[in-house]
């Protein structure tokens, strides 16, 4: 989880499933505000979204030692004016897809190798989601206009799920693919509910039913 640093910058935390705080990470870069939740598939490193309002040059994705937040590799630099926000490492823990967007609006979908190097933009239209891969490695789930939409690596659209009156976003797939757990809210209701559906759309339930707004879903590695 983000969290603020004694010395007031952005960092990560890691808890345990009943909420305490296994650990705080360190940031090597002590001019660096480093928010790191996206995990890769060995659980041995994790992706973050780094920026420095004093110097935009350091803005980017970096990747980082899960256990301690040591070995800090950059693997984007945006151009000016411009963030990538992290979205998922790839099954083989070989690329990160993510968004290159002007603080979090929507954005074309690019991928780029988990070590650095030159990203490559999946298509041209713009998407609110960050991007969430697919088990199977072969195509990434990310949102646009409040419908779900599936990509394959050329960026084509192989598949959406839309429902007329309702917004759907921060979709993932479940570990086996069979499920995708999402957030769905309607117009003008400023809270979001957890939904759960078969990959198509189809056997919809509704999880949660509270005044909350519930985002950034995500399925647990072990029974139930």
């Amino acid at each position: 989880m983000v969290t603020i640093l004694e010395d007031g910058r952005v960092g990560t935390a890691i808890l345990l499933p009943d909420g305490t705080v296994e650990r705080v990470l360190e940031i090597p870069d002590p001019t660096l505000n480093l928010p790191c939740t996206v995990w890769s598939p060995d659980d041995e490193r994790l992706a973050c979204e780094g920026f420095n309002d004093d110097d935009p040059s350091q803005t980017g994705i970096y990747s980082v030692r899960a256990a301690d937040g040591g070995d800090l590799v950059r693997v984007t630099t945006p151009p000016a004016g411009m963030n990538d926000i992290p979205g998922d490492y790839s099954p083989d823990g070989r690329q990160l897809t993510f968004k290159r967007t002007t603080g979090e609006a929507d954005a074309p979908l690019m991928l780029v190798d988990a070590e650095g190097g030159e990203p490559r933009r999946l298509n041209e239209s713009a998407y609110g989601d960050s991007g969430r891969f697919l088990p199977a490695g072969d195509s990434v789930l990310t949102s646009a206009g409040g419908r779900l939409v599936f990509l394959d690596l050329d960026g084509n659209v192989v598949n959406s799920i839309e429902e007329p009156g309702a917004f759907l976003f921060g979709a993932v797939s479940s570990p086996d693919g069979e499920w995708i757990a999402y957030s769905r809210t309607t117009p003008g209701v400023f809270s979001a509910d957890i939904f759960i559906s078969r990959v198509d759309g189809s056997d919809l339930w509704r999880v949660t039913t509270t005044s909350a707004n519930e985002i950034n879903v995500e399925w647990g590695a072990g029974p139930g």
